[in-house]
């Protein structure tokens, strides 16, 4: 009902009085009222414009009465009015005057619903929802999609964006990731159209990829990592990893390929399941490792550029895909060179003999000092065993001492071979690095390129010429240099060492040594034993004294008798035999 009719209308009677005429205008408004249609708050429904004046636009609801919504909700940001007479539109009741029987709706609040609703529609249904990012937040961004909702910085793109403010403004099409009913609010994702358009388009070119087929990508910006290069396919990521680069070993991958350049690849392998594809730029070339064994065959010199060195090698670069490594041992016949840098740099250009294959690796095994003459060549006739030689001690070890014989050869002296002492354990008590000392030549050992050498050899040993002058039954003189509860040890020599047990002292018992001899006295003993393996010589005094006793008697028995009376006392006396003893 128009605006205009309802001013036009006639008054009944009475309707504007008092009394019982307003009685009965109370009652007719109240029948009026209860004859509409119930209409709940919150409650959308369909509605026509009427008329837009300053304050409100009034719409036909299908109700006896018109309902009013303020003209400010259908503003635009002029203020101008986006609806006009005639228009249908959805609002929501948000009630009725009592005194004009009026409804009051909202164009705003009906909008606001219908969206909502749209919300929750595409999350249960998996829908996408189209938005505008109009707001920058600390760990995200506030996207439109009719109602203001937060995606995280998270779920904005597959990769991380670093800058956020760059999506202001961008149109974006979005899951709904969850919804909160009870306070209208909502978190959306982009990454997950991402990811699903992502893996639409992974399926569609991995239906038409064959292994060993070739096919064009071009590598993507910032795609170039340290195990490899990432190729965008036509909006599909296939991995060239490191070793499928070049043939070449110690090539950079960026030396290779160029961000944002195409390039044709060999698909080597494919992850259905995964939704993987792996690739080669190096085998659309032929493998230059197949020519090898015929372009490089052993104990030929070749020629390359040394593309790295460490501690222990060097590597050469002899063509494309084709390297040969120089191991430290190779490098030099000089005792002088310790690592690949003191001959050689990097960028240099050598020549070096192949001496092999290592297939696995795909390397060629280089020798550099085999390029000149093997000194081990005529070693015998430098230095033939038993010959003495002047050496310089470059090394004391545990063991022994390494000695220098000229620029490419050195002898191992082993601390058995230093000293006649059998205790002696201590190479630095002899030599020290920087001597010049002689040493002889012991064995040449041609398979483990290795000079054995000696520094007692040059010296008889003292034992062995102490035991040849003074075999088994000799009688020597040494000092008591030491004294044990079993025996007393004789010095007979410097560094020559006799025992001469407990019992070997008298032919009475003695209980203790040290009650009848000192260190440092004089014994006289008898040689008892000698044993060359363990270097022992077995002393007796004992048998000594027996020994002279009888020649004493001996000496006696050869003199003139000169008195008849001579008594066994004096006899004893005569031989100066000390019975104590």
């Amino acid at each position: 009902m128009m605006a205009e009719e309802k001013e036009n209308e006639e008054v009944p009677a009475g309707a504007s009085g008092n009394g019982e005429e307003g009685d009965q205008f109370e009652e007719l408004l109240s029948d009026y009222l209860d004859t509409m249609p119930a209409l709940s708050n919150g409650q959308l429904i369909k509605a026509t414009v009427i008329a837009v004046n300053k304050e409100s636009v009034l719409l036909d609801v299908g109700d006896k009465a018109e309902a009013m919504v303020d003209v400010r909700e259908f503003q635009d940001f002029r203020g101008k009015s986006t609806v006009k007479a005639g228009d249908e539109i959805e609002v929501m009741i948000q009630g009725r005057d009592n005194e004009t029987g009026n409804l009051r709706a909202s164009y705003r609040n009906a909008q606001r619903q219908a969206n909502w609703d749209r919300i929750v529609e595409a999350h249960e249904k998996n829908h996408t929802l189209i938005g505008v990012v109009n707001k920058v937040m600390e760990n995200g961004v506030m996207v439109d999609v009719g109602i203001p909702c937060f995606m995280h910085a998270s779920q904005i793109d597959l990769t991380r964006v670093e800058d956020l403010k760059t999506m202001l403004g961008q149109e974006v099409t979005v899951h709904v990731l969850a919804v909160n009913r009870p306070r209208h609010r909502a978190t959306l994702s982009r990454r997950k159209v991402l990811a699903e358009e992502q893996n639409a388009k992974r399926t569609e070119v991995m239906a038409t990829l064959e292994i060993g087929s070739t096919i064009n990508g071009k590598v993507k910006k910032g795609g170039v990592v340290e195990f490899g290069v990432f190729v965008d396919l036509g909006g599909v990521d296939g991995l060239v990893p490191r070793d499928e680069v070049a043939w070449e070993r110690h090539v950079k991958p960026a030396e290779v390929l160029r961000e944002n350049t195409h390039y044709n690849f060999k698909v080597i392998a494919i992850d259905t399941e995964r939704g993987r594809i792996t690739l080669s730029r190096k085998q659309i070339k032929p493998d230059p490792w197949a020519k090898v064994p015929s372009e490089y065959p052993v104990d030929s010199v070749v020629t390359g550029k040394v593309i790295n060195i460490t501690n222990n090698c060097a590597y050469v670069q002899l063509a494309d895909g084709i390297e040969g490594r120089i191991q430290r041992d190779d490098l030099s016949w000089s005792l002088t060179v310790k690592k690949p840098s003191d001959v050689m740099k990097k960028g240099e250009e050598v020549s070096a003999k192949v001496l092999g294959y290592e297939d696995s690796r795909r390397l060629l095994n280089l020798g550099l000092k085999q390029t000149n003459a093997d000194p081990w060549d005529d070693i015998q006739v430098r230095y033939p065993e038993n010959s003495r030689q002047t050496v310089k001690v470059i090394e004391v070890v545990p063991y022994g001492a390494f000695v220098k014989l000229d620029e490419e050869n050195k002898g191992l002296i082993h601390v058995s071979d230093m000293s006649h002492d059998r205790n002696f354990k201590n190479p630095k008590k002899l030599v020290n690095v920087g001597d010049e000392i002689e040493a002889m030549v012991l064995k040449l050992d041609r398979t483990a390129r290795r000079i054995n050498m000696g520094i007692k050899q040059l010296t008889d040993d003292p034992w062995k010429a102490f035991v040849k002058a003074n075999p088994k039954g000799s009688v020597v003189t040494g000092k008591a240099r030491s004294i044990t509860g079993f025996g007393v040890f004789v010095e007979l020599a410097p560094k020559i060492d006799g025992l001469l047990h407990i019992s070997q002292w008298s032919r009475e018992k003695v209980d203790s040594l040290e009650s009848v001899v000192k260190v440092g006295d004089e014994l006289t003993v008898k040689i008892l034993k000698v044993e060359p393996e363990i270097q022992k010589i077995s002393l007796s005094r004992k048998d000594y004294m027996r020994e002279e006793e009888r020649r004493t008697v001996d000496q006696y028995r050869g003199t003139k008798v000169q008195s008849a009376t001579t008594n066994l006392g004096s006899l004893i006396s005569g031989l100066k035999i000390d019975l104590k003893k």
